[in-house]
Order: structure tokens, then sequence, then C-alpha cells
């Protein structure tokens, strides 16, 4: 077979000059009886129905005349012919749409279909993927174009197919087939790689990460405890206010139970705070403002822990610390003040139990409140003097403020002392000055002592003596006394 437009041989199958690259006329296939469309030459089914395309009849093949010979290229740019609707689709050969465009447009190839009068049924189009068309040529204003001449390319010049059908489709299939693997070997390599940079770098740092949240998260933890641990550490600088509970003694020193309530901002929500003050001095007054105890404590050796806004303590003050006999305090009526930032003298003693033990407060302030209680004191014991006009008691002691006896210097202080301490011996004793009473204005209108009396009731002188000796006085502590 020779090739239209250069004359050299072409092998069979090829579809284009491997010398010129002209298109090589196709050998129609057979047309399906079953649903027109025309196949590919040689097989035996319809690729688009199944028929058995042996079944019926072949198209028959144009006959060759001597006009059919190789076709002349046109000298004239403008003798392009028009194309006219297909006749019959050729089988594609899976080229691109742009090619297939320029081929449709710049070529046209020789019709396969049989020259009859009769009219032949036009076989379905194929779809716009096959890259040539049999068309009908006619004429134009230029004159009427030969049947089955071709027309060369005007611009582009088609590439060279492979010289089989057969050749193209495998490796086109090789072509995919080789596509796919490297495809797969890519993604493989990226998984592996991927892979790799997980487990070195990622993993380590995702461990890492883990490792440093849940430190993060203990820190938190931490944190929270120490929060919490500041919390109930955190100083309550503020002076609580205070309510006398109770009070009772120990020994002849004085217990007082005081209910406090915070002054802390973080107590007001219902948290924990505790007061750890030093240097705070506490003082209780009664209903005419008179202080009856008052002693500097130092709260951080023993902090109150307040749960919420409330808290106890216990105070204990010394003979030296209070001047009211425990059981004559009114704890209703009673006052307590807390002031901060106040210094005391000497060391705080020893105190039982949960109390804590206060020091001194100034001398001076001691003194004065010991004076006020010696003279609040007699008022007090005025009623229960009386009944001694007529009877007898025992007399413990007299001093007065600058005496000298016992090796000391008396003051107001000690006298009081004394007179807490012989009240916790004889729950009966009672102050009285002897200036007030004819049994000692008789012998020295001038006398003035505090006298402390037991307060006990005895028929006779003899009576009394007995009642010093059973108590342990000799005659110079102890005397027999009525008050007229």
């Amino acid at each position: 077979m020779r090739c239209s437009r250069c004359g050299a041989n072409v092998v069979e199958g090829d579809r284009f000059c491997e010398n010129c690259g002209a298109p090589v006329a196709v050998q129609a296939g057979p047309v399906c009886p079953v649903c027109g469309q025309q196949s590919e030459p040689g097989v035996r089914f319809c690729q688009q129905c199944g028929a058995e395309l042996s079944a019926g009849p072949q198209p028959a093949q144009p006959a060759q005349s001597d006009d059919d010979g190789p076709t002349m290229l046109s000298q004239s740019p403008l003798l392009k012919p028009p194309f006219q609707a297909p006749q019959a689709g050729v089988p594609g050969t899976g080229q691109d749409d742009q090619f297939q465009q320029t081929m449709q447009s710049d070529w046209t190839v020789p019709s396969t279909q049989p020259q009859s009068a009769q009219p032949v049924p036009t076989a379905q189009p194929v779809p716009p993927a096959q890259p040539y068309q049999a068309v009908q040529q006619y004429a134009g204003q230029y004159g009427a174009a030969q049947p089955g001449a071709v027309f060369p390319p005007q611009a582009v010049q088609p590439p060279v197919q492979p010289s089989r059908p057969g050749e193209s489709a495998g490796k086109g299939k090789k072509k995919t087939a080789l596509i796919v693997g490297i495809i797969i070997a890519v993604l493989v390599v990226a998984l592996v790689a991927g892979f790799g940079v997980w487990w070195f770098i990622l993993r380590d740092s995702d461990t890492q990460s883990a490792q440093t949240q849940s430190t993060s998260q203990q820190s938190g933890k931490t944190k929270s405890g120490d929060s919490k641990a500041a919390k109930d550490d955190k100083p309550c600088t503020a002076a609580p206010d205070a309510e006398l509970s109770s009070v009772d003694h120990s020994d002849a020193n004085l217990v007082a139970q005081l209910q406090l309530t915070s002054n802390c901002a973080s107590t007001k929500d219902g948290d924990t705070a505790e007061f750890k003050e030093s240097d705070v001095k506490v003082s209780i007054k009664d209903d005419d403002g008179n202080v009856i105890a008052s002693a500097v404590f130092d709260f951080s050796k023993q902090p109150v822990k307040f749960n919420g806004e409330k808290a106890n303590v216990a105070l204990e003050f010394t003979t030296r610390q209070y001047w009211r006999p425990y059981d004559q305090i009114e704890t209703g009526s009673a006052e307590v003040i807390l002031q901060t930032g106040q210094s005391g003298t000497g060391e705080a003693g020893s105190a039982d139990g949960d109390a804590l033990a206060g020091s001194d407060i100034d001398s001076e302030d001691a003194e004065r409140y010991a004076q006020l209680a010696l003279s609040w004191q007699l008022k007090h014991d005025e009623s229960a003097a009386s009944r001694f006009y007529t009877t007898y008691t025992t007399q413990l002691s007299s001093k007065k403020n600058g005496m000298k006896a016992d090796g000391k210097t008396w003051h107001y202080v000690d006298i009081y002392e004394q007179f807490l301490q012989q009240r916790i011996k004889h729950k009966n004793a009672i102050l009285i000055w002897s200036g007030d009473y004819p049994t000692y204005t008789k012998a020295d209108a001038s006398t003035a002592y505090y006298v402390i009396l037991s307060g006990d009731t005895v028929d006779s002188v003899k009576a009394g003596d007995a009642w010093c000796k059973s108590n342990g006085y000799g005659a110079a502590d102890c005397a027999v006394v009525d008050l007229q």
C-alpha cells in the first residue's frame, strides 16, 4: 500500500505515512446489523450492543476508481473545503481534542461509504474524541473538490503515530501501569519517610509534649495544693473582732474563751486563713469601761485558724494581768479589744491545755487598772461585809500602796494580786477599806488599808483561832475580827 501524498510504501495498519505524515485511508469496519454502530475491522461482536457482527451482511467496500488516486496539494491557501456533517464515524485512536480539532479543520479523509443510488442507513456518530471524520466534499466558490481529496495542514504538523494500533494500545497500557506503579512507589516512599519522621522526630516531640503536659498538670495540682496551703497559711493581719464566750480559772489564773470574727477579706467568702500576728494586746472591759484583764499575746506561736469568718481561742491571764474575780465577770456585757503592734514586758508564762499565755502590759497601765479594780471591789463587797457587824470572821491581810512588808514594797498590783490568790483559796473572801469600819478606826482614825477578810463566819474568837490554824495560818497572818 502506498501513500496517497508522497507515494511511499505504508505498512499495513499504519494510520500515517512514516515519510510525510499524511493520513492513510482507514478501512471501514463492519456495521452492526442491530444498532447500526460501525465497529473496528476484525472484531466479531458489536462494541456498542454486543451483537454478533458476522450475523449480518458486511457493508460493501467502495469501488476503487481511477479518480481515487493520490490527491495533489492545493496551491492556494484559500482552497480549504467546508465540512459537512459526518457520514460515518471512524474508530478513534485516543488523541487529544486539540489534535482532533486541528485534524478536522485541516484534513479530510476519503469517504468509506459505498456509492449507491439508494440511501444507505447512516451509522451512529461516535464521540468527539475520534481524530478523523469521513466527510463528503461539495463544491464551493472555487470549484468542486474531488471526492476523497486530502488537504494538507496549514499550520500544525501532526505528530508521528505508532506504526501499529496494537502497539499504541499496548504501550498506553504499559505507560498507564508504569505511571500507576510510580505513583504507588512514591506513596510508599512518602509513607515510609513520614513514618520515619514521626518515629524519630515527632514521636519524641509528642512524648515530650505529653510529659510536659503531665508535668504541667502535676505542676498545676501542686500549684493548686500550694495555693490551698498558701490560702490556709495566708496571714490575716487585720485584728479580728472578739466576744467573750466564757471564763474559768486555772489555779489562780484567769482562762478566757474568745470567739473571734475575722476581718480579713478572704474569710468573707468562706476561705480559710490564719491570724498569727505577734505582739497583740488583748483587753477585756466590763460594761462600765473598766479594764479587767489585759496582756500581750504572740499568736505566731499558736496561730488562730479561721475556717470561714469564725474561730475560737483560749487565752490565759496571770494574777498580775486580770483585775476581777473570774466568777464576778459578766461575759454577756464584757467587751474584748484586740490591738496589734503592742509590746509587752517580760516573758510569757506557760499555760495549761490549749490556752495561750501572754506577757505583761506596761506596768503603769497595770497599776492604774489594779487601783481601779480595788475601788470597784470595795464597793462590790460592802453588802457582804455588813453582816460581820454582829458576828466574827477572820482577817487575812491588810496592805496599802507603798508599804514595805514581806521583803518588798507593795503596790496596787501586788495588793490586788494577793486578793485574787486569797479569793481562789477562800471563795467567800472579800475586800474592805479599814477606814470605813469602827473596829479599825478606834485605834487609828487615819487608818487606810486594804483589808482582806476570809468571809467565813465563826461564832467566837476561839472558833476563829481554830479556823486560822486549820487553814495553815500563823498568828501574824490570821486574826479573828468583827467590824463594829
